[in-house]
C-alpha cells in the first residue's frame, strides 16, 4: 500500500491544480488556502510548481498515449496522470511510488487507465523522455510572441523559467555583510543578497525582527536608479505589496503610497509593520484620485501580465491569455497619463513593470512620448547601476531579460523607463 501521508499530500496538489487550472485562481492564494495545515508544504510546493512549469510538455507527452486529449478527461484521472509523469521525469520519484500514488488518486473507474499509461511510460522510458524533451514548452500564444519579440533569447528565457529551484533575493536595511553570513547568501551587484538555500522565509534569522524583506534582483533596480534622497517626497502608485515603498522608506524618503486592491493593501500594511516603517497609504483608484498637489518624483509600477515572473509564478502561463494583454495595455496607458498629470514641470516619472511583452514596455513608452509633447526620456546609464550593460538599451531605458547581464543569471524579466516633464 502506498504511504497514506504521501497520498494526502498529493490530494492537496490535485486540489491546488484544480483551483488554478479549472477555476483560474492564483498559485499563491490556492497554496495558502489548501496547504496551510499540511506538514509537507515543501513537497507540495515543489511538485505543484514543477507540474505548472512543465505542464505544456507533460500534456503533449500524455496526449501521445491517449485516444483523446488529456484535457477532455475528468479532473481526477487527468491530474493523477500529470502527477505521475512529473514525478517520473522531473523529481525522479521511485517508479513504484509515482505509479501507486497516482493510481490511488485516479478514481475507481480510471485506476486501470492511469496504471497502464504510467507503466507504458516506464517500459518505454527513452521514447517518452525524448517526446517530453522535444515538446512545446509554453502555451502557443506566448511562444509565438516571444519568438517574434525575442528571437535570439526566447529559448534561454524558457530555460530560466523552468528552473525547479528558483533563487530567492532579499534586500537588507543595513549591515549587508552581517546578513550575508547570517542568511548564508551570495552578495550580488547593486547590494542584493541571494540566498544559497531555500526554506521557510518566516523562520529565517532577522525576518520577524524586520531586518530584511524578499524582493527579486530586478525589482530592486527601479528605486536604485531613481536617485532618491533623504526627506524627498515621492508618490508611489500601484504600490502594494510594498517592496519599492520599503526601499524608499529605508532611504528616508517621504512616500505617499496608493493602491486600490484591498487584499494587496493588507499585505502592504503587514509588511510595513513587520519592517517597523512609518507609512502612509491610500486605498483608491488612481484614475479617480483628485488633488491639487504635484510631485517632483513619481514611481509608477503598473499592473501587467507579469510574464517576467513566471520563474516564481508559473501559474501565469495558464492564467493569462492574449486578450488579457490588450486590456492591460489600455489600463497602463490610462495610468501613465493620469500619473503625468500629477507630476511637476521638471519632475521625473519612473515607469516600470515585470512583463516581457514589448507592448507593455518599449511600445507603451514610445507611444506615450509621441503623444505627450512635454515628455522626454531621461536616459539611464551604466554609471547609475552595475552589471546592466546588456540591459541598458540605446533608447535609454532598461530591458532586463531573465538570462542576460554578466554576473546575475536567472532573475525576473523587467522593463524600466525614466521620463522627465519639460516645459
Amino acid at each position: 500500500m502506498p504511504d497514506r501521508s504521501g497520498v494526502q499530500s498529493r490530494k492537496i496538489i490535485i486540489n491546488i491544480l484544480y483551483e488554478i487550472l479549472d477555476k483560474s485562481n492564483s498559485f499563491e492564494n490556492s497554496f495558502e488556502k489548501l496547504a496551510k495545515d499540511s506538514d509537507d508544504k515543501a513537497f507540495i510546493y515543489m511538485l505543484t510548481s514543477s507540474i505548472l512549469r512543465y505542464l505544456t510538455q507533460i500534456d503533449f507527452t500524455l496526449d501521445k498515449l491517449l485516444k483523446k486529449s488529456i484535457k477532455k478527461l475528468p479532473t481526477k484521472p487527468k491530474m493523477a496522470l500529470r502527477l505521475g509523469l512529473a514525478q517520473l521525469f522531473l523529481l525522479n520519484t521511485p517508479q513504484h511510488a509515482a505509479v501507486n500514488t497516482s493510481v490511488e488518486l485516479a478514481g475507481k473507474k480510471w485506476k486501470g487507465l492511469v496504471n497502464a499509461i504510467l507503466r507504458e511510460i516506464i517500459r518505454k522510458d527513452e521514447k517518452y523522455k525524448n517526446i517530453f524533451e522535444n515538446a512545446p514548452r509554453i502555451p502557443n500564444w506566448l511562444l509565438k510572441k516571444w519568438q517574434n519579440d525575442w528571437p535570439n533569447d526566447y529559448l534561454k528565457i524558457i530555460e530560466c523559467f523552468q528552473e525547479l529551484h528558483p533563487h530567492i533575493d532579499v534586500l537588507v536595511k543595513k549591515d549587508i555583510e552581517k546578513w550575508k553570513v547570517e542568511l548564508d547568501a551570495d552578495l550580488l551587484p547593486n547590494s542584493v543578497l541571494r540566498l544559497k538555500q531555500s526554506g521557510i522565509i518566516k523562520d529565517m534569522p532577522g525576518y520577524s525582527e524586520g531586518n530584511w524583506w524578499v524582493q527579486d534582483y530586478s525589482s530592486q533596480i527601479p528605486v536604485k536608479i531613481f536617485s532618491i534622497a533623504k526627506d524627498e517626497e515621492v508618490l508611489d502608485l500601484c504600490a502594494a505589496p510594498g517592496g519599492k515603498t520599503a526601499q524608499m522608506l529605508s532611504i528616508g524618503a517621504k512616500v505617499l503610497s496608493i493602491d486600490k486592491n484591498k487584499e494587496r493593501i493588507e499585505k502592504f500594511k503587514n509588511n510595513m509593520e513587520r519592517l517597523n516603517f512609518n507609512y502612509e497609504i491610500l486605498q483608491t483608484n488612481i484614475l479617480e484620485f483628485e488633488t491639487d498637489r504635484k510631485w517632483n518624483k513619481i514611481l509608477l509600477d503598473v499592473p501587467c501580465t507579469s510574464t517576467g515572473t513566471i520563474r516564481k509564478n508559473p501559474d501565469i502561463l495558464y492564467l493569462k491569455k492574449d486578450d488579457d494583454l490588450k486590456s492591460i495595455i489600455t489600463i497602463q496607458k490610462e495610468l501613465l497619463e493620469k500619473s503625468w498629470s500629477l507630476l511637476r514641470k521638471g519632475g521625473k516619472l519612473l515607469y516600470c513593470n515585470c512583463s516581457l511583452e514589448k507592448e507593455e514596455g518599449e511600445l507603451q513608452i514610445s507611444n506615450f512620448l509621441k503623444n505627450q509633447k512635454d515628455a522626454k526620456i531621461e536616459k539611464i546609464s551604466n554609471k547609475e547601476i552595475k552589471d546592466m550593460d546588456q540591459s541598458i538599451c540605446k533608447e535609454g531605458w532598461i530591458r532586463i531579460l531573465p538570462h542576460n547581464d554578466n554576473l546575475v543569471k536567472n532573475k525576473d524579466g523587467f522593463f524600466i523607463a525614466c521620463l522627465k516633464k519639460v516645459s
